[in-house]
């Protein structure tokens, strides 16, 4: 006999419209639906990433390249039809990257024959390196109590509690420097026509 249940099944899955919109919005640079889309699939990128590489400090990485991959990469993403399977399968790819970098270097093998794989001179690729490069610039450009706070959030991996006791500030105050941080990286890539939304810098700050 036929059921509701199987009803249910035969439509569409409103979650898959939801997200096919917000890439579309995001295709046309549209920050807003990019922070949707971010905050919906974080928690689930990095818990997939995490059970990939089991290091959270390259997963905070890893994660933070997905997302950047998917803001430079937005003029393709009106032609993706499963958004979920897309986001993943970077997630993927970058993590079993990252292994099989782990591993090449643990082997210390030599280089000849063992770059065909690992050498993808795309636009993409040069644009994410290129990016990564200015991020690590602006850092270095902070003020000293905000990349002292930076380096023992993103270095250490210490909490906000744990660095407002080690400095002797208040919680809030190491989350509005890190905030502040977080703008002045965004606002510096912008002066190189690098327009990256904050939500992906975030990613840097717990």
């Amino acid at each position: 006999m036929y059921t509701c249940d199987q009803e249910k099944n035969l439509l569409p899955d409103p979650s898959i419209h939801k997200e096919k919109e917000w890439f579309h919005q995001i295709a046309e640079g549209d920050e807003t639906a990019f922070k949707a889309l971010f905050n919906h699939y974080l928690s689930r990128v990095h818990r997939m990433v995490f059970q990939v590489v089991n290091s959270e400090h390259a997963t905070k990485d890893i994660v933070q390249e997905v997302f950047l991959q998917l803001w430079l990469g937005r003029d393709r993403l009106t032609e993706v039809d499963n958004p979920a399977a897309w986001i993943m399968r970077i997630a993927y790819n970058l993590s079993f990257r990252y292994l099989k970098k782990q591993s090449l270097q643990l082997r210390v093998k030599s280089v000849a024959g063992n770059n065909s794989d690992e050498t993808h001179n795309t636009e993409e690729s040069i644009n994410l390196s290129e990016v990564n490069r200015l991020i690590r610039q602006a850092i270095k450009e902070l003020p000293p109590q905000s990349r002292r706070i930076f380096e023992m959030s993103r270095l250490e991996g210490l909490k906000p509690a744990e660095i407002a006791e080690a400095l002797g500030i208040s919680i809030q105050g190491v989350r509005n420097t890190l905030t502040r941080s977080g703008k002045f990286i965004k606002d510096y890539l912008a002066r190189y026509g690098i327009l990256i939304p904050l939500a992906i810098l975030l990613v840097l700050f717990p």
